[in-house]
């Protein structure tokens, strides 16, 4: 799976030298457009629909997280780039995979694409069967006599807590790790999204995004978005609401 790439930089120059930066990875970025400003971004991104942005910051019409806002109906990650680093903590609100700071090295941005390809499922991951669905491959497992996980560890400081499934509403990829949402608190774990999936049964939690994988239980409302989208709002205290991608849509409205 090659990941539509879109780069977002004022400077002529850099767009140029980050497109050809790129062009060594060809096995697994393609590079479907640039834009010289914010706006121009937000037109291609509802225009071209890319899988990753490579996007600079500071621009003159407005910053990227202005621009963000505008777009946040679209499903895509974000590498940021930028020649300051005070906006680190910030970006990780977002779908990020890396903050790389200019001028961008050759060796660090080797780093940067093998977290895009752990980030980006394969070809042969993303296919799936005509067929396919979550009570089928229940079934399937369930036969074959496969244990799921009832509970999960986290550890804290010296101590380890064992936490409830039942008690999970979802869980949420930031960078390296994942949060656990449950009903009374937050923890973080190191375990990756793709690997609690795998070990989680499929009748109690479905992926509704790349970064997201819910509690069906908890499931409280399925609704209608913008652009033909759909998006689920949980059974939580803050009705979080969660846009589903496009690869999970399938999944979501056979619940």
């Amino acid at each position: 799976m090659k990941v539509k790439t879109l780069i977002v930089d004022d400077e002529p120059l850099a767009r140029m030298r980050m497109n050809s930066m790129l062009a060594e990875f060809g096995d697994t970025i393609e590079v479907i457009g640039e834009a010289g400003s914010a706006t121009q971004a937000i037109e291609k991104i509802k225009e071209l629909h890319p899988d990753l942005l490579f996007l600079d910051i500071q621009m003159p019409d407005m910053d990227a997280f202005e621009m963000l806002a505008a777009v946040q109906d679209e499903d895509f990650a974000i590498v940021f780039t930028t020649a300051y680093d005070e906006y680190a903590l910030r970006s990780f609100e977002f779908d990020v995979i890396d903050y790389l700071l200019k001028p961008i090295e050759d060796e660090r941005l080797v780093k940067t694409i093998e977290k895009i390809r752990n980030y980006f499922p394969s070809e042969a991951e993303s296919q799936l069967p005509a067929d396919f669905s979550w009570e089928k491959l229940a079934n399937m497992v369930s036969q074959g006599g496969k244990q799921y996980l009832q509970r999960i560890q986290v550890k804290i400081g010296d101590r380890i807590l064992l936490v409830n499934l039942d008690e999970v509403i979802r869980f949420k990829s930031e960078d390296k790790y994942t949060v656990v949402y449950t009903t009374s608190a937050q923890y973080v774990i190191d375990t990756p999204l793709v690997e609690l999936e795998e070990r989680l049964d499929p009748q109690q939690f479905v992926r509704v995004h790349r970064a997201h994988l819910v509690a069906i239980d908890y499931i409280a409302e399925i609704q209608k978005a913008d652009a033909g989208r759909i998006c689920v709002v949980l059974r939580d205290r803050a009705r979080t609401v969660i846009t589903v991608s496009r690869n999970f849509v399938k999944s979501v409205r056979s619940l």
